[in-house]
């Protein structure tokens, strides 16, 4: 009985020594650097400013920014020949986008947009900034969108919808102009989607960049949404626009007349554009029916020689 109570505690104090032992040799294999540290390792920077980048870097990491985009800016910056301090206050203005939960990569983009074309660090900043405003902008205008029943009905609808907003804001549509072209695809029953939202918001944006005013614009576009075209109709207002604008009168003459059209419209007038998303896909071709192979004739049975 001693025997064997004595036999049970050894294998106990063995398997607590192995456990030790793997822990041990676990603790003693190397980690493996990440993406951010072997950009620094390789970067031409002095150790003083690698502490400096590093702790930003690091930061921009842990607010949820992917390190890969991190290490990305770093090496862009470098080798662009930007100042460790000024390439902190470019990996700020991401960190700061990424707190206020707003769609880092439109900002992200605008930062390295900036490095590629050699624009002063100062400012890149500003303009991204900038941008981050716009977004966040956006994002309250499509959370307020969403309440009113709009509704997301694939994964990304809605950060694309923000970032669409946020652009037409940036090219000079006014939130409030963008605040009732959102009510305009809320009344639209089915079709109040965010993907409608998106749609909306980018041919605003197009026809602003034509010439229209933005006030123009988003009423163009919402007796668009609010009459139900598809969305090649929605799409095909900047060709339309386009051919009146051919025809010399001026952007808001031209869409005025273009508004006039879209609202006395029949949606049999409309052809084969159709008033909803169906009518842009292709029908399925009819399957044709496999022909019966004819039955083999019976074999003629040869008289006996």
């Amino acid at each position: 009985m001693v025997t064997r109570r004595f036999v049970g505690i050894a294998v106990l104090v063995a398997m607590a020594g192995g456990a030790l032992f793997v822990s041990h040799a676990i603790a003693q294999e190397p980690s493996k650097p990440g993406e951010l540290s072997r950009t620094l390792e390789a970067a031409n920077l002095s150790p003083e400013s690698k502490v400096l980048v590093r702790a930003k870097g690091v930061e921009a990491v842990r607010a949820g920014v992917a390190e890969g985009d991190v290490a990305g800016l770093i090496q862009r910056g470098v080798g662009r020949g930007i100042q460790p301090a000024e390439l902190v206050s470019l990996l700020d203005v991401v960190v700061r986008a990424k707190r206020q939960d707003l769609p880092v990569g439109p900002v992200l983009d605008k930062v390295k947009e900036g490095v590629a074309k050699r624009v002063p660090p100062a400012r890149i900043v500003e303009v991204a900034s900038r941008l981050s405003g716009e977004l966040a902008t956006s994002r309250d205008l499509v959370r307020r969108a969403e309440r009113e029943g709009i509704r997301a009905e694939a994964a990304g609808e809605r950060q694309r919808a923000t970032e669409a907003v946020a652009s037409a804001i940036g090219r000079g549509v006014p939130p409030h102009e963008m605040t009732d072209l959102s009510r305009q695809v809320a009344r639209s029953g089915e079709r109040a989607t965010m993907s409608r939202l998106e749609l909306g918001a980018q041919v605003t944006g197009d026809l602003v960049s034509m010439g229209l005013s933005p006030h123009d614009a988003s009423q163009t576009v919402g007796a668009a949404l609010s009459r139900g075209l598809s969305r090649r109709d929605i799409e095909g207002l900047r060709e339309r626009l386009g051919q009146e604008l051919k025809s010399g009168g001026s952007a808001e003459d031209g869409a005025k007349r273009l508004r006039e059209a879209i609202r006395s419209e029949r949606p049999e007038d409309r052809g084969e554009r159709g008033q909803d998303k169906r009518s842009d896909k292709p029908e399925k071709a009819e399957k044709v029916e496999k022909m019966e192979k004819p039955e083999k004739p019976s074999k003629v049975e040869r008289p006996g020689r």
